[in-house]
């Protein structure tokens, strides 16, 4: 039996090269609750990593929302 990990997939509209996907993973790197450089280049990396699908972490409308405070 072949695998279909590696095979392409539409959802939709949408086609994903394979069927790897990162899960979001909040990395606790924001200083006021805004993506920084940090962030950028973390997401690029995963990005580049070949997985068909990349979710990144949760952001936030307003400070309550945060789950920290820095």
């Amino acid at each position: 039996m072949t695998s279909s990990l590696f095979q392409p997939i539409t959802l939709g509209d949408l086609t994903f090269p394979n069927r790897i996907a990162v899960a979001p993973m909040c990395q606790y790197s924001a200083e006021d609750g805004s993506a920084s450089d940090w962030h950028l280049y973390h997401w690029m990396n995963l990005a580049m990593s070949g997985a068909g699908m990349v979710t990144v972490e949760m952001t936030d409308v307003e400070r309550r929302g945060r789950i920290t405070h820095g």
